[in-house]
Order: structure tokens, then sequence, then C-alpha cells
């Protein structure tokens, strides 16, 4: 059972990486697209559509809430459509009716109670929290700098939560995101989680993730259109003290300075990464 909630919970949390990770996502009037030249009216960050999402067009905005829609139990089309320009293009732009909303806020690691427990960040660095789920229990820990998103770890939200305490911390931080990030870039990252705790309870396990950038095009969602979106795609290996290894796969499509604009996790169990059913999507929205 512990095996199970922490490797769900070490997968999901890549997908809140980067929620609170925008200068600015808020956008400016109540436009659902606005040309490059109206950026600079609310953005710190402009896109500058050069193929690549560098340190500065992905850093955290501590304060700052991100909104997602939410909607489950959905086909999806990974594949999208290649126009006669030759760009891909994702419709993502439904609407479903059970639809939810998600407002993720990312704070300074500073002054939270499990803060001692990480490392402290290197110069230049911001290391942040993000809530990782919908009713705010747990947080995921990260750091932001040159060369990438670290995931540091995960801790309860409070230092003695109903049900246990949760304190999940890496022996070195895992890379979830590297920059500049190109398309076709591969990389891998593992995490170990030696005496740790999961809901009090005492747990061990290693994580192996690999991540593709396989693919940009055009993502057109029901708030905003964006162009050159790269899709990274996930998967995550957990084997932890006792039982056998467990995969869990997810999509993710990132812009310049907006971070993740939407993602795509299937149901338990599926491990193909052209996965057709997803269990969660999320969409960035107004």
């Amino acid at each position: 059972m512990a095996q199970r909630l922490v490797h769900s919970r070490a997968l999901a949390t890549l997908a809140l990486a980067f929620a609170g990770c925008v200068d600015n996502a808020t956008y400016p009037g109540d436009q659902p697209y606005l040309p490059t030249s109206h950026w600079n009216a609310g953005l710190g960050c402009v896109p500058n559509l050069d193929g690549r999402i560098d340190a500065n067009e992905l850093k955290p905005a501590l304060g700052v809430a991100a909104r997602y829609r939410i909607a489950t139990n959905r086909t999806i089309d990974q594949t999208g459509a290649v126009a006669a320009s030759g760009v891909r293009v994702w419709d993502w732009g439904w609407s479903a009716a059970a639809e939810q909303t998600l407002q993720v806020t990312a704070a300074p690691l500073a002054g939270q109670w499990y803060a001692e427990h990480f490392a402290p960040g290197t110069t230049g660095a911001t290391q942040f929290a993000v809530p990782f789920d919908a009713d705010g229990t747990l947080d995921a820990v990260y750091r932001h700098d040159g060369a990438g998103v670290w995931l540091l770890g995960m801790a309860s939200r409070e230092v003695a939560p109903k049900g246990g305490q949760t304190l999940l911390v890496y022996e070195w931080p895992v890379q979830v995101l590297k920059f500049p990030l190109l398309l076709h870039d591969n990389w891998t990252a593992k995490g170990v989680l030696a005496k740790a705790k999961l809901y009090g309870l005492p747990y061990a396990a290693t994580d192996v993730y690999t991540f593709s950038a396989d693919t940009a095009g055009v993502m057109q969602l029901p708030d905003i259109t964006v162009d050159q979106a790269i899709r990274v795609r996930t998967k995550v290996t957990t084997t932890a003290i006792a039982g056998k290894p467990i995969e869990r796969v997810q999509t993710q499509f990132f812009f310049e300075c907006l971070g993740e604009v939407a993602r795509a996790v299937p149901a338990a169990n599926q491990t193909d990464p052209d996965f057709a059913l997803a269990a969660e999507i999320r969409r960035l929205a107004l």
C-alpha cells in the first residue's frame, strides 16, 4: 500500500512542479490569446518563440496563482494532426461537462516546518514548495537554478497531520526539467529515499525517472493557444524496500514563460506512453 501511494505521489508531483513556476500566471484582460506585442503589458517574461525554454523563461513566481481546468476519464489525442505547413497541432480546446478548476500557488521553502530537512540552495537558486494534492495536505519541494528544476522531496503541510507525518527527502536532487529544454532532449535521473516517513510509517525506495522531449507543435486549449509547445514524456519506476517495481507514465506540454500548459495521466497500471484514455487531464486556464 505504501509503495503504491508514494509512487503515485512522486509522479503526480511532476505535474505540479511548474504550476507556480510562471512569471505571471494570469493574463491581461479577458482575451483567450494575446499577440506577442501585448505580452509585455502583463507578463514579466515574454516568449521569443526560439524553440527552446531557458532558465529565465521558467522561473518560480512565489505567491502567484496558476489555474488549471481538470477533467477526468476522457479519451485524448496524443498524436495531433500535422498541418499542410508541417506543424503538428493538438486540439485540446474541448470543454467537459464535469470539469473542475484547481488553483496552485508556490511558496518559499523558508519558513516551512520541514525546511531544515532539505539542503540549503546554492547561490542564485530558488527553493520553493508547491501544494501537491487538491486538499493541500502534502507539499512538493523544488529547486530552480540555471541548470534545471530539481525535485528535492515531499512533506506533509502540517508537522503533525491526522493520519501521520510524511517526510520524503531524496538523498540528492532529481532533475525533472533541464535548461535549456530543447526538442529531442532525453535524460534520466534517480532518486533514493532512505529513512523516510510515509503517513507516519517508515519507508525506503528508489525512483528512476526517464524523460523525453520528443516532439513540439501548436497546443490549442480552451482559453489560449500556444505555438511551439514542447511535449515531455515521463516514466517513473519505483522500487520500494518490499514489493515489486511499479511503473507509471505521464505526458506534459511546456511553453516559454507559461511553464506547463497541459498534461495527461493514464489510469493506474497503464504504461503505454501513447495511452488514449486519461484518468486526469490538466489544462492551463484563465
